[in-house]
């Protein structure tokens, strides 16, 4: 398997990881909507080394539009940095 990481941003490597995981996983096409951010949150999250930080409740469900705001501005925060 080939990736190339265009531009040297965590998003450009936690998004190439999202593809070797996807293409692992069979979901190259398909894949849902919630899957997918998921999915990049933790391959951000690996990326900038704060995985131990990371709750994943796979059995929560419900104020996934709150939690899907929180986990964007969490994703456009810089390296090292979390908001409110």
């Amino acid at each position: 398997m080939k990736i190339e990481i265009e531009g040297a941003s965590d998003a450009a490597v936690a998004f190439a990881l999202l593809q070797m995981i996807a293409k692992g996983e069979d979901k190259e096409e398909g894949a849902s909507r919630e899957w997918v951010l998921s999915t990049f949150r933790q391959c951000m999250a690996a990326v900038r080394d704060d995985m131990f930080t990371l709750e994943i409740d796979e059995d929560e469900e419900g104020d996934e539009d709150e939690e899907e705001g929180a986990e964007e501005a969490d994703l456009a925060a810089p390296v090292g940095q979390k908001t409110a």
